[in-house]
């Protein structure tokens, strides 16, 4: 194989994947990008405040009263915080946790546009974080965000490794 041929192949490859990841991003719609933001702007403001994202965030959407949920395994005497957001078409977000046995433990607190939820977990386990709009403006339903949160200085076996920018904040700058 000559130079000739790799050097336009590695161009090809660079130009191609610019033209993708540009079109990735511009695929996000204005209520996702709004989600993605906050979410950022939270990741920020918590970081500055002693604590760090624990798992990559969540995104999704949500129809009217329907509710989305996730497992996650939490260690004992770890407290987490779970913060959620929606996009402007969203109203009353409530998160809630529940145990292995599905028993409720916990509601958000709503703060602007934020709901959350602080929780020190007794004992290792399973638990569900459900999100739950009360109201939706859209048909389609709305967009929404949800990270989870632990003391910078703690040490959670099951961690997401997160990278130092995360690919879905860039649509923020």
């Amino acid at each position: 194989m000559n130079i000739k041929n790799l050097v336009i192949s590695g161009l090809v490859l660079l130009l191609g994947t610019a033209i993708v990841g540009k079109a990735i991003a511009q695929e996000l719609t204005e209520e996702q990008k709004t989600v993605t933001c906050r979410l950022k702007t939270e990741v920020d403001q918590r970081k500055s405040n002693g604590q760090k994202l624990v798992f990559v965030p969540l995104l999704g959407t949500v129809r009217k009263q329907v509710s989305s949920p996730f497992r996650a395994t939490l260690h004992p005497n770890m407290e987490y915080t779970f913060v959620a957001t929606c996009d402007g078409n969203c109203q009353d977000l409530k998160l809630t946790l529940k145990d292995a046995n599905r028993m409720e433990i916990a509601g958000s607190q709503k703060t602007g546009e934020l709901a959350t939820i602080s929780f020190t977990a007794p004992s290792q386990g399973e638990y569900e974080i459900t999100a739950k709009p009360g109201e939706c403006k859209k048909a389609e339903g709305c967009s929404f965000g949800m990270g989870i949160f632990v003391p910078a200085s703690a040490s959670v076996p099951n961690a997401s490794k997160i990278p130092a920018e995360i690919a879905q904040f860039r649509v923020c700058q």
